[in-house]
Formats: structure tokens, C-alpha cells, sequence
């Protein structure tokens, strides 16, 4: 069969949280143009989400500075009760790692409510930050925890290595 560039095809989008598919008529090398463009992103995606693993502490690292739990909980539900409208960054970072270190007290072979929740809410600051979804999302937690508590404790490095 032979195609022409130019010829007229109809393209349907559809992606999560749109209200309908958009529809469109295109030529096949729009189309072309389109999905290159689609492949592209993919892998700025994925290279960006490759950097971001390479600067990822351990959970230990992340955490060797960190308040004790019981603190961190006791803030964290202090500052919700107190204004929860207006919940910060530092807020939502705070209470993934927070939920992070819960659940690596649980046993890592068994599913828990504990490792789900802390997935779900390093996901809600991945969505915050705009940060890649192709990475880790309680990795990212502690690469970023580990960035805050060294700011907040002073150190030079954190603001340069951010």
C-alpha cells in the first residue's frame, strides 16, 4: 500500500482527568511529527528520572538527622489541626517521610497499609514538586527530606546540591 504525507487522518486523545477525548484531523506527517515528539518527551522523562536516581540517599542517610517519629507525628498532626488550608511543601515532605520511615519498620517482604500510604503520599509531593513519575517516589522523599534537614540544619552543601 502506499500512503500520502498528506493525507487526512483523524486522531483521538484521551487522557487521565479530561472530561472527553479531543479529536482532531491530521495529516500523516503531523502524525509522524506528533509521535516523535510523544518518543522524545518519553525519554527527556525517563533521563531526568535516571539523574534524580543517582542522587538518591538511603534511608538511613535521608534520615540520620531526622527528628524521632513520635516528633515528627506530633508536629505533623499539630500543624494540620492548626491550619489545614493552608498546608506547605515543607508539610507534605514532612509527613511523606514521615510515613516513609513508618513503613520501613515493617517487615519489606509484606504489603502494609503502612508502605501503601507512604507510596501514595510521596506520590501527592512528586505531583507538588512536578517531578518526573518515572522515578521512585519514596526514593524521591528521601532525597528531598535529606536536602530539607540539611538546610534546616545549616549545611552549605544542601543549598548547592539541591
Amino acid at each position: 500500500m502506499n500512503f500520502s504525507d498528506n493525507e487526512i487522518m483523524t486522531v483521538e486523545l484521551d487522557c487521565p482527568g479530561w472530561t472527553k477525548p479531543h479529536t482532531c484531523d491530521i495529516t500523516r506527517r503531523q502524525l509522524d511529527a506528533l509521535l516523535v515528539a510523544l518518543d522524545n518527551m518519553a525519554a527527556d522523562t525517563y533521563e531526568a528520572a535516571r539523574r534524580l536516581a543517582q542522587k538518591w540517599p538511603t534511608s538511613e542517610a535521608a534520615y540520620a538527622n531526622a527528628p524521632t517519629i513520635a516528633y515528627e507525628q506530633a508536629w505533623t498532626e499539630s500543624t494540620a489541626n492548626a491550619s489545614a488550608d493552608e498546608l506547605d511543601r515543607d508539610w507534605y515532605l514532612r509527613h511523606a517521610a514521615l510515613l516513609d520511615r513508618v513503613a520501613l519498620r515493617d517487615d519489606p517482604d509484606q504489603d502494609t497499609c503502612a508502605a501503601e500510604d507512604a507510596e501514595a503520599t510521596a506520590i501527592v509531593l512528586l505531583d507538588i514538586d512536578q517531578a518526573p513519575r518515572g522515578c521512585d517516589p519514596r526514593a524521591y522523599v528521601r532525597q528531598q527530606y535529606a536536602h530539607w534537614i540539611a538546610e534546616q540544619m545549616g549545611d552549605p552543601w544542601a543549598s548547592s546540591n539541591s
